[in-house]
């Protein structure tokens, strides 16, 4: 069934063709057999329920059935230790969830989230993801896809943001043969903060979708997206990165940054930043770059004993530890890095 994903808020010139993704999937309906594993803080409110009924998400998509996970850090409550959440898939699962993170005022907390195939099944996982970060809250959530290459992930993120808070998305999307990922994020008020952070890696026949629509509202608010690629083989990457000044937030800033390294000539990478701007105190800025690695770069280091995959991957290394350190736990962080080494190996 051919599908319109992950669409523009605000439309541009279809010559560019980067407006949506239309997409031939078969979409299949809930038949959930993951194990869900979290190892965390007691200090936590977790509430999980099954549910049957319809909700739609900013991918495009409309859900019948999910697992919903609850989670509440509550007001004036500290959490040093990293909270972990693992979702394993087997048997052909196609599980379809809802996480609702709510930081109180006050609180502090990272989350980390990984997804992992059981076995060399298909599967298929779509994510609806809805945060609210309350006056001077703090938090973090990180999202490893590490699902097969038979796969197909989805991650739909709506994100609000309050006063003197300040959240940080980290999307580490290594595994999956189809990836499509958005966030829809409010900075509704006073020094709100948002950071986005994204890696990802392409091979094969791999297509990546993305759809990042960041709004600053309430003054003094800060946006920062990073987003950090590598396409190989015949792999596809689609990037839209949407800033919007909304009228009434004086003093605010916008940033975002897209670089995607291409190892292969028949890879593809389109990307479309855009800054809209409805107030004029703000400072706003974006920069996109796609191609093959520097060969000064490249000669440098090969002329110091590296061979040239060695000197790719080192290069391609440096370029995502610009979002790595800002993993917060080291054992995390070398897991992942350990990951991402493989992958480029």
């Amino acid at each position: 069934m051919k599908y319109i994903l992950n669409s523009l808020q605000d439309k541009t010139t279809n010559n560019f063709k980067i407006n949506n993704l239309e997409i031939d999937l078969d979409i299949p309906s809930y038949k959930g057999k993951e194990t869900l594993n979290i190892q965390g803080s007691s200090k936590l409110i977790i509430e999980k329920k099954h549910k049957k009924e319809k909700i739609n998400t900013k991918i495009g998509l409309e859900i019948n059935e999910y697992e919903e996970l609850k989670i509440i850090v509550p007001k004036d409550t500290v959490i040093n230790e990293p909270v972990l959440i693992d979702y394993a898939f087997k048997e052909n699962d196609a599980f379809y969830d809802r996480i609702i993170f709510q930081f109180e005022e006050n609180s502090k907390c990272d989350f980390y989230i990984t997804y992992i195939s059981a076995d060399e099944e298909s599967h298929f996982h779509h994510l609806l993801e809805e945060t609210k970060s309350e006056h001077n809250s703090k938090g973090s959530i990180t999202y490893l896809n590490l699902m097969n290459k038979k796969s197909i992930n989805m991650i739909a993120i709506e994100n609000v943001v309050l006063e003197d808070a300040n959240i940080t998305h980290n999307i580490m999307d290594l595994g999956g043969n189809i990836r499509i990922y958005n966030m829809y994020s409010d900075l509704m008020e006073r020094k709100a903060t948002n950071n986005l952070n994204t890696i990802y890696i392409g091979k094969n026949e791999d297509l990546i979708d993305i759809n990042y629509y960041l709004k600053n509202i309430g003054k003094e608010t800060v946006n920062k997206m990073q987003v950090e690629g590598l396409l190989d083989d015949s792999s596809k990457k689609n990037f839209r990165g949407i800033i919007d000044f909304k009228k009434g937030c004086s003093s605010s800033i916008g940033e975002e940054n897209e670089n995607c390294i291409l190892l292969s000539d028949t890879a593809r990478s389109r990307s479309l930043p855009e800054l809209l701007c409805g107030e004029e105190d703000v400072i706003g800025a974006h920069g996109v770059s796609s191609g093959k690695v520097s060969q000064d770069k490249l000669f440098y280091l090969m002329s110091r004993g590296y061979e040239k995959k060695e000197a790719e991957k080192l290069i391609v290394m440096t370029n995502f530890s610009k979002i790595l350190n800002n993993i917060k736990d080291q054992e995390i962080r070398d897991y992942i890095k350990d990951n991402i080494e493989d992958l480029l190996s």
